[in-house]
């Protein structure tokens, strides 16, 4: 899966080092490391590229790299019992996936899949392994990584097919904002390439009905949209909906 990357110039200096480009997301993985351990595991692995909609990892496999996400968007999907896909979280620059797989040996218990052009570094189970042991603070950033992406998964399946729409919707936003935002002149800009459909897999809701709740957003003057973009005005507002036990949209 993926090719390897032959990246030159300043993409290629900052996926190796990292120390030429701060701009992590700020609750990303890479962002929590230490400088040293940073450095360290921005030259493990081997740089691949993977075209959109391509697969790093495929759910039920037994293959145990880790992939460092180091530009682009996965989406992590799960197939149910009942043959249905369910989108189940985003992620991007800065974030680990597969990891799991390495801690546990287990098979991987969902599928990534590229939703733009991604660059990741695959990284062998020993090596990553044994970065963790030669840096045991980096080993207690995963352990934090994997507690937030539990609580986040928590979250999710307590509110999904419970809360109304519109609650269901303004929390995945809030969790989406505080972990990808980004603050411009106008708000907060989500910076990953969410579309409605997106939205309504998280969300667990028919595409109508995320529809309808985007468009009362709208109204309210809490957020704008575009292809693929979406601005909040009023975290504030929206943080209140997503805690709200309004009515089912």
């Amino acid at each position: 899966m993926g090719t390897t990357a032959d990246v030159d110039g300043a993409e290629g200096a900052r996926a190796r080092t990292g120390g030429a480009d701060t701009r992590w997301p700020a609750r990303s993985f890479v962002a929590d490391l230490a400088p040293a351990p940073r450095q360290a595991l921005l030259r493990l692995g081997t740089l691949r590229q993977y075209g959109p909609h391509e697969a790093l990892v495929l759910q039920g496999h037994l293959d145990d790299e880790v992939y460092l996400l180091a530009k682009g968007y996965v989406r992590v999907v799960g197939d149910t019992a009942s043959g249905r896909t369910v989108l189940l979280a985003l992620r991007t620059r800065g974030d680990l996936v597969g990891e799991l797989a390495a801690l546990d040996e287990g098979p991987r218990s969902a599928s990534v899949l590229a939703a733009t052009p991604v660059l990741a570094r695959s990284i062998s189970r020993y090596e990553f392994l044994r970065f963790l042991r030669a840096h045991p603070d980096a080993a207690e950033a995963v352990q934090r990584s994997v507690t937030r992406k539990l609580r986040m998964a928590t979250r999710h399946r307590m509110e999904t097919g419970s809360a109304p729409v519109l609650v269901r919707i303004c929390g995945i936003l809030e969790g989406l904002v505080a972990t990808y935002g980004r603050r411009t002149d106008q708000g907060v800009q989500l910076d990953v390439p969410l579309s409605q459909l997106d939205l309504a897999m998280l969300a667990g809701a028919s595409l109508p009905s995320v529809q309808r709740a985007a468009a009362d957003l709208r109204r309210r003057g809490i957020l704008s949209t575009g292809y693929l973009r979406l601005v909040v005005h009023d975290l504030d507002a929206l943080r209140a909906l997503a805690h709200a036990a309004g009515e089912e949209n």
